[in-house]
């Protein structure tokens, strides 16, 4: 239980070839029923298609390269996301340390934001290896690019995508991110 609540604060230090055998450890130790997906498989059978292009635009705004080098876990039910994350539904997926636990994919079907979700939490991933951007600005960051609107979202989110807004002009992503850059020089 100790790595689940490790899990749900992000707090969890160790590579992501053992955070990933501690997952699938805890759920068949606790019965749960989830599917894994790499990622650069998931969109070869055609997820995200439609939106590939926007997230390679973003990378090139960015100066990142895309990177799929991310493990999803898809739960099979609300359950059981709630059991792993600690998150409540309104959430459709979490990012942390290279794995992506999301809904299962009919729910997030269903409400017509799989393909949004997927991006989102992509996007992270990216953003991530690249930048040590604050938690704030990372979620503004990418709500703002990803074309949030602040009306449709509560809470956190909102609050962090109109701070974005106000603080950072479209034109100036690229300079004010830039300073939070990861350097693989040092």
């Amino acid at each position: 239980m100790e790595s689940i609540s490790c899990f749900r604060h992000g707090c969890i230090r160790c590579t992501n070839r053992t955070f990933t055998l501690i997952l699938i450890l805890l759920c068949s130790t606790l019965a749960w029923t989830v599917r894994l997906w790499r990622a650069d498989e998931f969109l070869v059978s055609g997820f995200l298609r439609t939106r590939l292009e926007e997230l390679v635009r973003i990378c090139d705004l960015l100066g990142v390269e895309p990177n799929f080098d991310v493990l999803i876990v898809e739960c099979e039910t609300l359950s059981e996301f709630y059991q792993l994350t600690g998150r409540a539904y309104v959430i459709g997926a979490v990012y942390s340390k290279g794995i992506i636990v999301s809904q299962p994919f009919e729910v997030l079907r269903s409400k017509g934001v799989l393909e949004d979700v997927l991006l989102h939490e992509l996007l992270h991933h990216i953003v991530s290896l690249n930048f040590d951007l604050p938690d704030r600005m990372q979620e503004g960051l990418i709500l703002y690019l990803t074309g949030a609107k602040p009306q449709k979202l509560s809470g956190r989110h909102k609050e962090y995508l109109l701070w974005f807004m106000r603080e950072v002009s479209y034109e100036e992503i690229p300079l004010v991110v830039d300073r939070y850059r990861r350097r693989s020089d040092i």
